[in-house]
């Protein structure tokens, strides 16, 4: 029930009182004098108590993003207050206010930062649980003679796939803030209430944001927990429960099946538990159903051993080969730290770390002492990894162990099963010498090819390349002009660069697992075999070609032209400039568009960046880093204009259609309902609203189904265009020749320039070089 509350006044209300209503406009905010009050939001559950103001963060949204209810009976103080000018008021009637406010609003986002934690952890965790009990229950089905059913809704889970990306050292700052007692608050508030402002309006800024993620991750997670429990009886409990019986009927003996049943009886009561403590929701589990299940499993169970199952229904790899990967991979990560020379100190706390890390049950756990192992380990692979990329670069013969780490990053044999270890030691990618558009390097490759001149050290995360990072410094007075010059040509520093830079911070993004990474190789994620999960160059090429049979003109771009030699001054001609595809030394499921150019020419390659192990489709990955890649070359060929609807583009023509599609009159109200969701789903970020429209064009739009509305149709036709074949297929369908009508005027126009410009430079007896001629091509066959 709800309650007319008084303003300026103490309220007392009883405990399951609701104080404020989700979706309800912002009237005023309460500080909590006694007891404690739930704050509920669809995926966060947290609880406040005496000290605290609630509604704040609210005020900012003007409608209240939480319901606020009673946790115990609870006395409060209400202020009026209908936009954020007026907790001015407040500040008026009480200076300690403004740091009670900041300090409640900081606690607030600490508490909601924990449940974002929590069921980020729990989302990767459940994923793998998943995919590898699943794969168990396969396995076992077969060796034990029996077909096991296929459970459709792990048969199509994937990943869970976010755009949405914290910033790490902001939320790091905040919760290092939550640890401030109050009397600082007031006195650093107490200064002026600027301060205070800037500090609510920014927290509030990111509690909506983890609170959006929260509610997805939520929703991900109760889809993922179907898979495990549900009604209709589809679901891994009932089917590995199922062959558990039929095996233990037949006189078999069902021990591992009831291991593994166990197993997924504790991730249920888990999940469930996490539900309860974090989230504003609640699953359904028919625990009758399942004691009952789980009783005929027990009172059949058969006390005949069955010897020589265990790993007997696995291939065995031939029996030299096991030996020698068994002898050379011995005890790896003494032998990696032995050969570069690492400190004994520190070599011995990080092969204590890795093996508590080994002990620990819940690998991606955000525990206290979890976190201080993983970081540990971090700390020290990344050290361990340049120096033995050095040593290794100068030795004519490297052992196998340090290739291995140096490629794939393996580091220690306890880590995967014989099997993989097998598999691992004889990978090579044999389609090296594939001739494909794209140049496609292992990390151990490209630090070559920096190392050696080849290329240049990648951009930071703050998107500034090694040259910048070298001004920046010198401008801080860290380095002098002469050093400056030094360390440009110094091929060491330059890798140095990489390493701690592009290296270090997209190991943990291709991976995925955000809160629980670490950089090492880990057998217990990968549910299939190496070689289905290895990313070879022609993979690669071949995904990429697939994509550019639809988006044909992806790499494509307008560069200036000059041939002093045959006269040519000043001309624009298409270019197709592949870029440089990285692997990085883990199993993954993101792909990174890192740099759309490298250095400040827009001639030169861009970098995109792939985990070296996977298994999602590669080509649906890609799809989305050639969305972003779309939108970012665009930016930087268009500059300051990107966004500027004067000067035509896709990033200012698709900006201005986000920005202004309520007032859009072509625009249905169903379509906009769309948009809302799209907008919301890609983060009010310009780009990733853009990669969803474009993934729809990609893989639904070019077969002919109609996913885009009338607009988006438009853009997409204009500036990512589909082959020639695809859009003669398409012909027959109004809405396509309708939304192609402007790309076609445009094709005749620019053709139309080009032999204009080309007879006028003929007439001037200037030659019309190869450039120039394919120039023209590219535009005719469009």
């Amino acid at each position: 029930m709800g309650i007319k509350l008084i303003y300026n006044a103490v309220n007392q209300v009883e405990k399951g009182t609701t104080i404020y209503n989700e979706n309800s406009q912002v009237d005023s905010v309460c500080i909590i004098i006694k007891g404690r009050v739930l704050v509920l939001r669809d995926g966060v559950k947290i609880v406040l108590g005496s000290g605290n103001f609630i509604g704040v963060n609210d005020v900012y949204a003007g409608t209240y993003l939480n319901t606020y209810i009673a946790y115990d009976d609870v006395t409060f103080y209400c202020f009026p207050v209908q936009e954020a000018e007026d907790l001015s008021k407040i500040f008026a009637a009480n200076k300690d206010y403004k740091g009670v406010m900041v300090a409640s609003l900081i606690k607030n986002l600490y508490e909601t930062d924990k449940v974002y934690l929590s069921l980020s952890a729990n989302i990767e965790q459940l994923y793998v649980f998943i995919k590898r009990y699943y794969a168990l229950y396969l396995n076992a089905a077969g060796r034990y003679g029996n077909s096991a059913k296929a459970i459709n809704s792990i048969e199509n889970i994937v990943p869970y796939d976010t755009s949405f990306e914290p910033d790490e050292k902001k939320m790091q700052y905040y919760r290092e803030c939550a640890k401030i007692s109050m009397e600082v608050w007031k006195n650093f508030c107490g200064v002026g209430e600027t301060i205070s402002q800037y500090i609510l309006e920014e927290v509030s800024g990111l509690m909506g944001q983890l609170s959006g993620e929260c509610m997805e991750m939520a929703s991900y997670l109760e889809e993922l927990f179907t898979s495990l429990s549900n009604d209709n009886g589809e679901c891994l409990f009932n089917a590995v429960a199922k062959l558990a019986i039929i095996v233990q009927n037949a006189g078999g003996n069902g021990k591992e099946l009831i291991n593994i049943l166990d197993n997924i009886i504790d991730q249920i009561n888990s999940i469930e538990t996490l539900f309860e403590e974090k989230t504003n929701r609640s699953l359904k589990v028919d625990r009758k159903k399942m004691e009952e299940i789980y009783y005929i499993l027990l009172s059949t169970s058969s006390s005949r051993a069955d010897e020589g199952q265990g790993d007997s229904g696995y291939p065995k790899q031939e029996a030299e080969k096991a030996e020698t990967v068994e002898r050379e991979l011995a005890n790896s990560l003494k032998q990696i730290m032995d050969y570069v020379d690492f400190d004994k100190d520190r070599g011995a706390n990080f092969e204590k770390a890795i093996t508590d890390y080994m002990n620990v049950k819940d690998k991606h756990s955000m525990d206290d002492n979890v976190r201080i192992l993983r970081k540990i380990v971090m700390t020290s692979f990344y050290d361990l990894y340049e120096k033995a990329f050095f040593k290794a670069y100068k030795d004519e013969k490297v052992p196998r162990v340090i290739d291995l780490f140096l490629k794939y990053g393996f580091l220690d044999e306890r880590m995967l099963s014989k099997d993989q270890l097998v598999e691992l030691y004889y990978l090579e990618d044999e389609s090296k010498n594939f001739s494909g558009p794209c140049s496609v390097y292992n990390i151990k490759e490209w630090l070559i090819k920096v190392y050696e001149g080849e290329k240049e050290p990648s951009k930071n995360d703050f998107d500034l390349d090694y040259r910048d990072v070298l001004r920046d410094r010198r401008k801080r007075g860290e380095i002098k002009e002469a050093e400056e010059k030094e360390l440009l040509v110094n091929n060491t520093q330059k890798v140095i660069h990489e390493i701690h830079n592009m290296f270090r911070y997209n190991h943990r993004v291709v991976n995925g697992q955000i809160s629980s990474f670490v950089p090492f190789l880990n057998g217990e994620n990968m549910l299939q075999d190496l070689n289905k999960l290895f990313l070879t160059a022609e993979r690669v090429n071949e995904a990429v070609k697939e994509i550019m049979e639809i988006d044909y003109s992806i790499f494509h771009r307008e560069v200036l032209y000059v041939n002093e030699e045959k006269g040519i001054q000043k001309e624009y001609v298409m270019k197709q400039v592949f870029p440089d595809i990285i692997l990085m030394p883990t199993q993954g499921h993101n792909a990174v568009m890192w740099q759309d150019i490298t250095g400040k020419r827009k001639s030169r390659e861009g970098r995109f960046l792939l985990p070296i192990f996977t298994e999602l489709v590669l080509k649906d990955m890609l799809i989305k880093v050639f969305g972003r890649f779309r939108w970012e070359l665009c930016r930087t060929i268009q500059g300051t204009a990107w966004n500027n609807i004067k000067y035509k583009s896709l990033t200012s023509e698709y900006s201005d259609y986000i920005q202004f599609y309520r007032k859009n009159r072509d625009l249905s109200e169903e379509a906009k309902e769309k948009i809302k969701l799209q907008i919301q789903k890609g983060r009010n970020n310009l780009r990733e609203i853009f990669v969803i429209d474009y993934e729809a064009w990609i893989k639904g739009e070019a077969a002919g189904g109609l996913r885009l509305n009338k607009i988006a149709r438009e853009l997409l036709a204009t500036y990512c265009p589909f082959n020639l074949n695809i859009r003669k297929r398409l012909q027959g369908q109004p809405l396509f020749i309708d939304a192609m009508a402007r790309f076609e005027r445009n094709k005749i126009k620019k053709v139309r320039e080009l032999e204009l410009r080309y007879r006028a430079l003929e007439k001037d007896n200037i030659e019309i070089t190869e450039e120039l001629k394919e120039t023209l091509i590219f535009f005719r066959d469009l």
